[in-house]
């Protein structure tokens, strides 16, 4: 079947093209131009004041199972999973073989100290003594299917628990171990000085925004390094934990149970001083204006945060940072499709995948737009956008969510001895 999309308003993954349709087969674009590429026995969509977007790519995930479906029913067509258990991950790879679920890209186990972040959560899993597990660390982590690797970096300020940490020439070990097996290294840190400590180790992407006030020359020196850093603005969502419940376009869609979770953790135990995410942001545009790529990520399921809807959400965070929309949308389309790798997909051009999401409105002059979402195509399949929600999978990742939270606040509970 050849799928003719016409009438649109096309954002290739950088800019708002004079292009007004697109063909599809064989889950591929192509052709894109205008209305004269339709033919007879086309199926056809008509998206007059509706704009076509690559599908959208969240750079920054932990799996649940049944994620990569909801995703793909908010327009996230990839996931990039930056920890998740082999069993996990190998559930989630079936799913992204078919139609109905996001395409997955995962870390597998990430690489951390015994007894380090995210021991909390995940923990029994295998850990990283010194620069001699490297290879092995590596080795194991690609045979789980792992398409990146990530580690984990705590320089000691960066919360109000500090947890046992890799040094830097361990990690500078574990970047030339996978370099060596062709994988990208994506590091988790959570400070100006952890992320700059790591710049020497050949580290390709930073985790996260510092979530403390860069420097001049400390965003200088991420700059001259070359390395990316995914945004995870959407963090901020979970304190208190109310933002996607009042998204009109969003928090409807989420379905029943997922709002019910929100609304638990909206009003779950917080400290008196609740983290202030203005550096954060502050942080992102600095980074922006002095060139280095930025990624959208969710850091989903976070509090406050659900696969896919959050994307948009993040979307939005990038914005109120002062990228313009075209930059925000770039940041989860093309831009970290070039840096993970992924030349199939990302922009809308012939030869690539189909994956293509359609929103009302201008995204490009209105971010909020992308909250907007009419149709979902993933290698040119149509998604269902109401499959998710009341399946067996919303159940099971509600299952998982849940026994991660309990097995998180009893840990915490133990360590600093307050009643969550």
């Amino acid at each position: 079947m050849t799928t003719t999309i016409t009438g649109a308003r096309v954002f290739d993954g950088e800019r708002l093209t004079d292009h007004t349709a697109v063909r599809i087969a064989d889950g591929c674009l192509t052709a894109v131009g205008d209305d004269t590429l339709r033919r007879p026995g086309d199926e056809h969509v008509d998206a007059r004041c509706a704009t076509l977007l690559p599908g959208l790519i969240d750079a920054h995930v932990h799996l649940l199972p049944g994620a990569p479906r909801q995703a793909l029913t908010f327009g996230v067509t990839t996931v990039l999973d930056m920890f998740s258990k082999p069993d996990t991950v190998r559930a989630a790879l079936a799913d992204a073989a078919g139609p109905d679920a996001a395409d997955v890209r995962s870390s597998s186990v990430g690489a951390t100290a015994p007894g380090g972040h995210p021991s909390m959560m995940y923990a029994p899993f295998p850990a990283v003594t010194g620069p001699r597990d490297a290879e092995r660390f590596v080795a194991d982590r690609v045979a789980e299917g792992a398409a990146h690797l990530k580690v984990l970096y705590d320089d000691g300020t960066g919360g109000p628990m500090p947890m046992p940490s890799l040094d830097v020439p361990t990690i500078a070990a574990l970047v030339e171990a996978g370099h060596a097996a062709a994988l990208i290294v994506a590091a988790h840190v959570s400070t100006a000085r952890g992320a700059v400590d790591l710049l020497p180790t050949g580290v390709d992407v930073l985790a996260h925004v510092p979530f403390d006030a860069l420097s001049g020359p400390q965003v200088d020196a991420i700059a001259a390094a070359g390395v990316a850093v995914i945004s995870t603005l959407s963090v901020a969502d979970g304190f208190p934990g109310d933002a996607l419940l009042g998204e009109p376009a969003l928090g409807p869609r989420l379905g029943p149970e997922w709002r019910a979770v929100l609304d638990r953790q909206r009003r779950r135990w917080l400290p008196p001083q609740l983290p202030d995410f203005a550096a954060a942001r502050t942080n992102a545009r600095l980074l922006h204006e002095a060139g280095v790529p930025l990624l959208a990520g969710t850091d989903a399921p976070n509090p406050g945060t659900v696969h896919g809807a959050s994307l948009h959400r993040e979307l939005g965070h990038l914005v109120s940072a002062g990228f313009s929309p075209s930059a925000a949308l770039t940041a989860a389309t093309a831009r970290p499709a070039d840096v993970f790798g992924l030349a199939d997909r990302g922009r809308i051009r012939p030869g690539l995948r189909a994956d293509l999401v359609l929103v009302a409105g201008r995204p490009d002059e209105d971010i909020a737009a992308t909250q907007e979402v009419t149709a979902v195509w993933k290698q040119g399949v149509r998604a269902d956008l109401d499959a998710y929600v009341g399946s067996a999978e919303e159940q099971a990742g509600l299952g998982a969510l849940r026994a991660q939270t309990e097995k998180v606040i009893a840990a915490v509970r133990a360590r600093l001895g307050v009643e969550l």
